[in-house]
């Protein structure tokens, strides 16, 4: 569960750090710009079935309680865009990724998932383009870039 946590958490502390909050003069969220709760919530189911196809990180998933990490996935994803009436419950970015060992292969077959997630929803694509850059502002978190991905490719 703490693999599948914990890359499913990729965006967490990016999304948090970079959001665009409404500002008081008129400019809406990324969060609501992209259709608020009910498409943040289709996006996460969407990412949820990704990596459970995806050869890349699927067996990272396995025995993951999916509801609990939905509620997270749904909680940051929701804070790092803007949301002003959520509250992201899990663990920091980096302290939940420690010792899991996640190689640059992974975390894009992970940023690929939320992305096509996004597509699959209909979001837009400069709105993706905001969200891809959230993602990527969290790689220094996450990999491990002493990690080869040789063995993963064979």
């Amino acid at each position: 569960m703490t693999k599948l946590y914990s890359i499913l958490l990729v965006f967490s502390l990016a999304f948090t750090s970079m959001s665009s909050f409404a500002d008081g003069h008129g400019h809406h969220s990324l969060y609501e710009r992209m259709g608020g709760e009910p498409v943040v919530r289709a996006i996460v189911d969407d990412i949820w079935i990704n990596h459970g196809k995806n050869p890349i990180v699927k067996n990272r998933f396995i025995n993951t309680n999916e509801t609990y990490l939905k509620k997270l996935v749904f909680e940051i994803f929701a804070v790092a865009t803007g949301a002003t009436d959520v509250e992201y419950t899990g663990k920091d970015l980096r302290d939940s990724h420690i010792g899991m060992n996640i190689s640059e292969m992974e975390f894009n077959a992970v940023v690929d998932d939320i992305m096509n997630a996004m597509e699959s929803n209909k979001v837009s694509k400069p709105h993706q383009g905001e969200v891809l850059a959230i993602l990527w502002a969290t790689r220094p978190a996450i990999v491990n870039t002493n990690v080869t991905t040789d063995a993963l490719v064979k």
